[in-house]
Order: structure tokens, then sequence, then C-alpha cells
């Protein structure tokens, strides 16, 4: 019996594969389990058009990404905070680096921002990374009077 893998089978393949099984398998295990589908021209044509919009959608995240890491190249983020003799009573993150990008106009998660948190004052790089793109930035924290 032809089938639909809609999950991983550890034994079988992967999801979206078309794969031949035994029909008692398939109608004792995988269809209760909801593991896969019978592979009729119908759903066969489903898989392939979820693919297609899997695919178109991946694509456009990646121009998005591009683009937004691409806006924030080589741009200069300052941050005040309190301070005393140069040193912060509270550390600088990636939190307080997307809020100072944010104020820019950029809209960066702090998860995409690869910064080492700092208690001092003076000038810092940070990378922003999103998929497999990435460029720098320059952090600048100022004591705040």
């Amino acid at each position: 019996m032809k089938i639909i893998l809609l999950e991983d089978v550890k034994t079988i393949g992967m999801k979206g594969d078309v794969k031949e099984v035994q029909e008692g398998y398939a109608r004792n295990f995988l269809f209760p389990q909801h593991l896969a589908v019978e592979a009729t021209e119908h759903s066969i044509r489903q898989q392939d058009e979820k693919k297609k919009a899997a695919t178109a959608r991946e694509k456009k995240q990646e121009k998005m990404d591009k683009l937004a890491v691409s806006k924030v190249d080589g741009v200069e983020v300052v941050i005040s905070a309190k301070a005393d003799k140069g040193k912060l009573y509270a550390a600088v993150t990636a939190k307080d680096v997307s809020e100072g990008l944010k104020e820019q106009g950029f809209k960066i998660d702090p998860d995409d921002i690869e910064f080492a948190s700092t208690k001092e004052t003076g000038s810092y790089e940070a990378i922003v990374s999103k998929g497999d793109y990435e460029s720098g930035i320059t952090v600048i924290i100022e004591a705040k009077e």
C-alpha cells in the first residue's frame, strides 16, 4: 500500500515521503497514530502544493532576513545608562541593544544579537545575525548624568 508520511518515522522515512508499506502496518499503526495517509492522486497533489508553499515561505523569509541584516550593517547604537566612574549600575545586554535599534527604527529580536553583556562604559562590537546572514554594529555605552 502506498502512503504519504505526515511525520518523520524512523524505520520508514521523512515527512512528506511517499512510501510502499504493508497494508496491515499502515492500517493498524500508521493511520491510527496520524503518522501517514493513503497516497491517492488527491493527497499527493495536496502534499506537492504544501511543499511548494513551504518553499515559497522559506524564500520570502530568507529575503526578509537578508534585508533586515543588511539595513543594520555598520549602525551605531548609543545607550545611556546610570554609572559611577565608568562602572554601570546594571549590565547592558542584547535586550538593551535591541531596544536601542528599535528607537532608530530597526526591529531586531534580542535573540538575533550576539553581544556580551558588560558593566563598563565604552565602545563595543555586536553581531546581528538572522538565518545565514550577519552584520556588525557598534554599541556605544555612555554614562547618564
